[in-house]
């Protein structure tokens, strides 16, 4: 059966199905709802997660079907720790067929523990033509979950849902603007979201009139922290240099800073603890890099550094706010090695008690 992205939270709660096909043209939504379905899988009791990457191309350049056998042979397998486990199959829908929309109907009308969840990358109107797209609509077993394009309405309704995950509420004028900005790319309009979530207050009501997208401090906070990933120590000094002469920079914007690259460490060492942690699309990157140029113990100590000097915003301790976000950002970016534990005769609490 086919059902849409704001009906699936409603589908997972009457059940773990053993088949679930996800695809469409807006992929930031379909990996929200991919994500969606492993988060109910685990919290149904599936402890294991394997993900299989088909390439559908061949040498001549022509499509290769995919050879669902050994995927079926796999989902009848128990894990190597005998718990239940989701095979994440990931694939172009020119591999996908008839055939097997057929054996997808015959295994999921069967006794099963485990789960198959099939990412189809590619799908568009040509393949909502074919008999396996009605097949899968259909079935009274697989899930068929198909994001295709937002329009000007929907897109609004999605960034007022996405600003309220981040403590914001959106007006929907505000919504609307946000989304003709973006011209309906909604990567995009979630990234302007986390420049908002820098300088506006947890949970204050959003209108039109605060949002200016061409505001320079917000601009230039995200280039900071697109800096710090991109492990570019001139741009972070650059910028955090005119923030600094404009008069353009403000607790607010250290703490917002701050709050972004500590979700994306955060983030790093879940990946690394337990890989197969599901990470959010715009994130990947960011993920991947911070691990490469870390590890594990790294990592864990920047982790450690973000919360003392968190501890400073919290009136626990005082200190040289600009100098220590500065060296904390160049040792996230891997410029130097981190001097902040030399720098914290603060931390101690410091208190007037009457």
């Amino acid at each position: 059966m086919q059902v849409f992205p704001n009906q699936l939270g409603d589908i997972l709660k009457e059940g773990i199905a053993p088949i679930y096909v996800t695809g469409g043209s807006e992929t930031v939504i379909e990996d929200e709802a991919s994500r969606e379905i492993l988060v109910a899988a685990k919290a149904d009791g599936v402890e294991d997660h394997e993900i299989l990457r088909f390439d559908s191309g061949s040498a001549r350049g022509r499509a290769k079907k995919m050879e669902w056998g050994g995927i079926f042979d796999e989902l009848a397998e128990s894990s190597l720790f005998g718990s239940r486990k989701l095979v994440e199959v990931r694939m172009r829908t020119a591999a996908f067929d008839d055939a097997a929309a057929a054996r997808f109907e015959t295994h999921a009308s069967e006794p099963a523990s485990n789960v198959l969840l099939v990412r189809l990358a590619g799908l568009d109107y040509r393949d909502k033509r074919k008999k396996w797209y009605g097949q899968l609509r259909s079935s009274r077993h697989v899930v068929l979950i198909v994001v295709d394009d937002l329009n000007r309405e929907q897109s609004a309704q999605w960034l007022q849902s996405k600003s309220e995950a981040l403590g914001l509420k959106l007006t929907k004028q505000a919504a609307e603007k946000l989304s003709d900005f973006c011209e309906g790319n909604l990567l995009a309009a979630r990234q302007e979201l986390d420049k908002l979530q820098l300088v506006m207050e947890e949970g204050v009501t959003v209108d039109v009139n605060d949002i200016d997208l061409a505001d320079a401090s917000n601009a230039d906070m995200m280039e900071v922290v697109d800096a710090v990933f991109d492990g570019n120590a001139a741009q972070i000094s650059r910028k955090l240099d005119a923030l600094a002469n404009q008069g353009r920079s403000s607790s607010r914007h250290e703490l917002g800073t701050l709050a972004m690259v500590t979700q994306v460490l955060t983030l790093a060492h879940a990946k690394i603890v337990e890989p197969n942690t599901t990470i959010p699309g715009y994130q990947r990157r960011r993920v991947d890099s911070l691990i490469s140029r870390h590890g594990q113990a790294g990592i864990e100590k920047l982790l450690v550094e973000c919360a003392q000097f968190n501890s400073m915003f919290l009136g626990m301790a005082r200190g040289d706010a600009a100098n220590l976000l500065r060296n904390l950002l160049f040792a996230i970016a891997g410029a130097q090695g981190s001097e902040l534990e030399q720098q914290y005769p603060w931390r101690m609490i410091d208190r007037t008690i009457s």
